[in-house]
């Protein structure tokens, strides 16, 4: 009698199990990872939300701050950045005054040209790059003594021309003649389209603009923005602003600001909106208008925060 066959079957099914069980492992292994796979979206789906509301809270706090009836417990809109503690995270402000930075459509050449060299840029490439901002916005097709009109770039091989009229979105800088890629990048936070007086207000100007508008050291300039903002959290006076010219000074505060918001979660989760308002004060009558919305984006300019305090 053969007794090969019944351990011969009874292997042939005992392998069948094993190659069962190995197959269900690894689908319970696969269904596991894709579970954990799901988890982990859904909580960065849930922590990128909480982010972007944590940010939108900020805007909102720095815009209540902008609309209070009494300047000395507003922001000084310099670019003082603030943390404020808020509910499952916290949100980092910075506020910036626009009249504090350079007007592209109303600045003279030589602010233009102080500003870049302010970046390292060489005076007689910062002169020409001056100049051919101005033609590029002014409505004339005369070319400014190291400026760039219509036939520059043509000639370059620019598949456009001098606008010949005002900026409208400051993007519109990478479009001039001879505007290296760096320079526009390193300016970007400090030009605006929204200061319409040919000079900036020294009381909200950042230190770069400062530096560009003023003769006085860089150790003076930061003690000064140093002294402004303590100033500001004591309820004190503002401190007497650096020496500038009368053709770079703009004395009046601005109304237009620019509000830079980073919402962090407690789980790490961080989103920043950057927005342009223009704030109108006035009890029942306030209002604001936003003239440039940027959503979860985050800026150069922000940095980590270098000041704390209450909105």
């Amino acid at each position: 009698m053969d007794m090969s066959s019944p351990c011969k079957g009874r292997g042939f099914v005992l392998v069948m199990v094993l190659w069962l069980i190995a197959l269900l492992t690894i689908i319970a292994l696969g269904l596991s990872y894709n579970t954990r796979q799901s988890v982990r979206g859904v909580g960065a789906l849930v922590g990128a939300t909480q982010a972007r509301y944590l940010a939108h809270g900020g805007v909102q706090l720095a815009l209540m701050n902008l609309l209070g009836e009494r300047p000395e417990h507003r922001l000084l809109g310099d670019g003082e950045q603030l943390a404020v503690q808020l509910p499952n995270g916290s949100v980092n402000i910075a506020v910036f005054d626009e009249s504090g930075k350079v007007g592209i459509n109303t600045a003279s050449p030589e602010l233009l040209s102080r500003l870049f060299e302010a970046f390292d840029m060489e005076e007689r490439l910062a002169d020409a790059l001056a100049d051919a901002v101005v033609d590029y916005r002014d409505p004339d097709d005369l070319v400014s003594l190291n400026g760039a009109e219509d036939d520059q770039y043509l000639a370059a091989g620019l598949p456009w021309e001098a606008k010949d009229s005002d900026f409208t979105r400051i993007e519109e800088l990478q479009r001039v003649y001879g505007m290296p890629a760096w320079l526009y990048e390193n300016i970007l936070p400090y030009v605006t389209i929204h200061n319409i007086d040919r000079g900036i207000n020294p009381e909200v100007a950042p230190l770069p603009v400062l530096i560009s508008a003023s003769d006085d050291s860089v150790y003076n300039l930061e003690a000064y923005i140093k002294g402004r903002r303590e100033n500001r959290i004591l309820g004190l006076p503002l401190p007497a602003p650096p020496a500038v010219d009368r053709k770079f000074t703009a004395r009046a505060r601005g109304t237009v600001f620019t509000i830079i918001a980073t919402g962090w979660t407690s789980t790490g989760y961080h989103a920043s909106i950057t927005t342009t308002v223009r704030v109108k004060r006035g009890g029942s009558n306030a209002a604001v208008e936003t003239l440039d919305w940027i959503p979860y984006k985050l800026d150069a300019a922000t940095g980590s925060p270098q000041a704390s305090g209450e909105l």
